[in-house]
């Protein structure tokens, strides 16, 4: 009986390690975190100025469906993708900020 507890117990530990293992390699890499914060922050402070104009607001609601997009891809694990997305996001913002404060 001691045998096999010492099996069940090797097994169940390769099995919890193999867990966590694909767990921290599925983890998004930072850079795309921290892009993520970024633009959810951009957003906002766009989405605060409330822009008035039809065509700015529809490059708003644009964006904020590439940020949401990009929530789901990094959530399934779809990086590239996420980053796509984010990228997609932040020149309508940048867009949206540029006619905020014209030159």
């Amino acid at each position: 009986m001691s045998t096999r507890i010492r099996l069940f117990a090797a097994l169940a530990a390769i099995a919890t390690f193999a867990v966590i293992r694909a767990a921290l390699a599925e983890s998004p890499p930072p850079d795309l975190v921290e892009m993520e914060r970024q633009v959810s922050l951009e957003l906002a402070h766009v989405r605060d100025s409330g822009p008035t104009d039809p065509v700015q607001r529809k490059q708003l609601f644009d964006a904020s469906q590439y940020e949401q997009k990009s929530e789901a891809a990094i959530k399934s694990g779809d990086y590239k993708s996420a980053q796509d997305e984010l990228f997609q996001a932040r020149e309508l913002l940048r867009h949206l900020r540029e006619h905020e404060h014209p030159d």
